[in-house]
């Protein structure tokens, strides 16, 4: 895994997530899972809210930091897999897999 990108971040948030106790163990891996809809729920609630955009990106990069906390766990290189995920969608064609045009 090298030492680049998002690489960089998730390693920081491993640091502090380990530094203020908050474990990486296995059986927490579906309770990290719902801490992330938690964040983006409550993005998704400051906005329907009208409260300020910050509140909402605040929310929103929660969101990326358990995100990143979760890849750590995995043991997965988040700059990997977002430039082959980035790859995969610009090679889809416009508004792929939308009934209703999304």
């Amino acid at each position: 895994m090298q030492d680049e990108g998002l690489n960089i971040k998730m390693r920081q948030v491993r640091e502090m997530a380990d530094a203020k106790g908050f474990s990486t163990d296995p059986a927490r891996i579906w309770e990290m899972l719902a801490l992330i809809h938690t964040e983006v729920s409550e993005a998704t609630d400051a906005y329907k809210k009208g409260q300020p955009l910050d509140k909402v990106g605040e929310e929103l990069t929660d969101a990326i930091i358990r995100i990143l906390h979760l890849l750590s766990a995995l043991g997965l290189d988040a700059e990997e897999l977002f430039e082959h995920k980035m790859e995969v969608n610009w090679s889809r064609p416009y508004k792929y897999n939308t009934v209703r045009g999304g």
